[in-house]
């Protein structure tokens, strides 16, 4: 199957007009023409993914995150981008990327975390184009209530991370919750004033933490990885039945515990 048939596929599910005006998705390296054999999904892309792929052998990279979102003047292989470049090409490896128009899709990121949230009533909670089956971040109802304390150990569990930073009064009834895949701070006002007793997102700095916490709004800090790395579920679920065989990456979260 070629390249461009697999982009297609991919699109037809979370359409390019769907990202932000400020991001860079699409085909990003190589040609539409190829023929593919061999998938690469990944959330990442840089120089471990990259290298990654190349030693899997594929033939094409669908990647969560892009490359080159701030732009390039040089390609300097002495640099990691230059690197990484050299070994998609060299390779004959085609890049794609599908990022905030995966993660404002219906049933992309943000629905998919509903989900594993047992979220029920589900809304939108940022709706930035004219379609309104996509937005960024989504609001739902906990089948049943708990403390914040209890939730955020459900957190933990089902985003399997080892890890959380976590806002808030323990003891506060969590009800209604907001998700927010990678970094969405902006968003958590929005999601206080619809009703949310606790956001889970990523990304978050220390003065945004306090701010939220004093308006009463609790906040789970679950990290950027573990908030998106279901998107290689999604990007395979696709994908199934183009009958091109698929190889899930094996990066792990750039952060540890220690």
């Amino acid at each position: 199957m070629k390249a461009n048939k697999i982009i297609e596929i991919i699109e037809s599910f979370c359409p390019e007009r769907l990202a932000y005006s400020w991001d860079n998705v699409g085909l990003l390296c190589g040609d539409g023409e190829k023929e593919v054999k061999k998938i690469f999904v990944t959330l990442d892309t840089n120089l471990n993914t990259v290298r990654e792929a190349a030693e899997n052998g594929a033939d094409m990279i669908v990647s969560h995150h892009p490359i080159l979102l701030g732009g390039i003047k040089r390609i300097d292989y002495s640099t990691a981008t230059g690197q990484m470049l050299k070994i998609l090409i060299e390779n004959n490896i085609t890049l794609f990327a599908a990022h905030t128009n995966m993660d404002t899709a219906s049933g992309g990121i943000n629905d998919r975390l509903a989900k594993m949230f047992n979220l029920t009533d589900v809304k939108i909670l940022d709706q930035h184009t004219d379609d309104s089956s996509a937005g960024l971040g989504r609001l739902g109802k906990l089948p049943k209530d708990m403390t914040f304390g209890e939730f955020a150990k459900k957190c933990k569990e089902v985003l399997n991370t080892p890890f959380l930073r976590v806002s808030g009064n323990t003891d506060n009834i969590i009800s209604t919750v907001a998700v927010a895949s990678g970094s969405c701070s902006e968003i958590i006002p929005l999601a206080y004033e619809k009703g949310a007793d606790v956001i889970i997102t990523g990304d978050m700095k220390y003065h945004n933490m306090i701010d939220m916490t004093e308006k009463g709004i609790c906040v789970i800090d679950a990290g950027h990885y573990p908030t998106e790395i279901c998107v290689m579920d999604i990007f395979e679920d696709i994908l199934k039945d183009t009958g091109v065989e698929i190889i899930k990456s094996k990066n792990k979260d750039i952060f540890n515990l220690v």
